[in-house]
């Protein structure tokens, strides 16, 4: 038996949709508003949804997108209804990712052929644990504004987005201007195959989502690309990107995209992308921001590219403000030593190193952390490989290869044995 969630807040339309339904196979639960009934949603897994546009405390369009930005109910099918024959709100039900739309009074026939291709949603089976080599792959490494020339050839000038491979699954982190040569390389590589992406968002500042507009497999209705992150301080993340593509930025709009295009805004610091474990941290940064740390078969991965480190800032800020305050400090070196515990081991990190240390008191509170600080937490926490990251558009390659030769000199005077190098795009690091 197919299992329905029937929701609408007028009592004499459940009850004969109800009865239009009996004796064809469902088992049906309602709900009088849209928040109870999406309720039921995630913890009957429907078949089938069928929801009025006008329900109280969530409309049916937004129950309709909140559906659809969900992986795990992709195949629920979703029916919208209302009393409205208005085509702008026919056209808005489809937009909003409705499989139909039927004004009522709601014709039986029609309501059941809309039916008729439902199935019940059982758990995925289990895919084996693809085991093959782990690869980090740089797209854009620079922060703030995109920096193209000559000055910035050597290490490029896109904003950030890093590719990680583990066999055949691939992940995203950030969508910089960088995700557009991506993009086309991929299209390039599996041309009419299927493609599967998970990116990884770790916050809505432009300069970590300005390429998405521009990202090609986005359009492709044969890819399939799921948009994970954390609800942002103003704007939810399918609301930040869909800002950026109104019309009175750019001509393409987010509903112009291909529909296996899902967001999934984290409830939870750790979830599961396949065979990778991820961890994620809150960065000291303006508005919410994360660091993620991906476990694979071959090894760990942090990217964290945008991060204040707390004792600097601390040590900084007294200084500025003539304040004296030992209890202060001591807390900012416990949310440093958070952070070390967090990148505690990895393989690579791929770190904040926007300014150097005559830099940064100039810049103090703009969330980026000082190189001398980012290497000295890297050696604390035993990381292996240290990647110096979302670099400054002000910084020419010269600037960027006088900064790896101190941070070399650095980890050679403390006699650790980490790798330091600075990311630089087309460079590849495999585990």
């Amino acid at each position: 038996m197919k299992t329905l969630v029937l929701i609408d807040n007028d009592d004499l339309s459940r009850a004969l949709l109800a009865q239009c339904l009996a004796g064809q196979g469902w088992r049906i639960f309602e709900a009088n508003d849209g928040e109870s009934g999406f309720a039921l949603v995630e913890t009957k897994r429907p078949a089938a949804i069928i929801c009025d546009l006008r329900t109280p405390k969530r409309n049916g369009f937004k129950v309709c997108r909140t559906i659809r930005e969900r992986p795990d109910l992709k195949d629920t099918r979703v029916v919208l209804t209302g009393v409205s024959r208005f085509a702008n709100d026919r056209d808005t039900a489809f937009a909003a990712g409705a499989d139909q739309y039927l004004p009522k009074p709601i014709v039986p026939a029609e309501l059941l052929a809309a039916l008729d291709q439902c199935r019940d949603l059982e758990p995925a089976a289990e895919k084996p644990v693809v085991v093959g080599p782990t690869k980090v792959r740089f797209w854009g490494v620079r922060g703030s504004i995109p920096t193209p020339g000559i000055q910035t050839a050597m290490f490029g000038g896109n904003t950030s987005c890093v590719e990680v491979r583990v066999g055949e699954q691939i992940i995203i982190l950030d969508a910089g201007s960088g995700i557009r040569a991506l993009g086309q390389a991929l299209m390039r590589e599996f041309r009419d195959k299927p493609l599967q992406l998970t990116m990884l968002v770790t916050h809505t500042h432009w300069d970590h989502i300005q390429g998405f507009p521009f990202f090609i497999p986005a359009y492709n209705p044969k890819a399939e690309v799921r948009i994970v992150g954390y609800e942002g301080a103003v704007h939810g993340l399918r609301g930040a990107l869909f800002e950026q593509m109104q019309s009175a930025f750019f001509p393409v709009g987010l509903n112009q995209m291909a529909s296996h295009v899902t967001f999934e805004e984290l409830s939870e610091m750790d979830c599961e992308i396949g065979a990778v474990k991820v961890r994620t941290i809150f960065a000291n940064h303006p508005g919410i921001c994360l660091g993620y740390r991906l476990t694979t078969p071959r090894g760990d991965i942090v990217y964290m590219p945008d991060h204040e480190a707390y004792e600097r800032h601390e040590i900084e800020r007294q200084k500025l403000s003539g304040e004296v305050s030992a209890p202060n400090l001591d807390y900012a070196r416990a949310q440093d030593e958070k952070v070390i515990q967090f990148i505690r081991d990895a393989d690579v990190v791929i770190g904040d190193t926007q300014y150097d240390s005559v830099e940064y008191p100039t810049r103090l509170g703009w969330g980026h952390t000082c190189a001398d600080d980012a290497v000295e937490l890297a050696m604390k926490a035993g990381v292996k490989h240290f990647c110096l990251f979302h670099h400054d558009p002000d910084h020419n390659d010269d600037k960027l290869l006088a900064m790896i030769s101190e941070a070399e000199a650095r980890v050679a005077k403390a006699g650790s044995s980490m790798l330091v190098s600075a990311a630089r795009e087309g460079a590849e690091i495999e585990l």
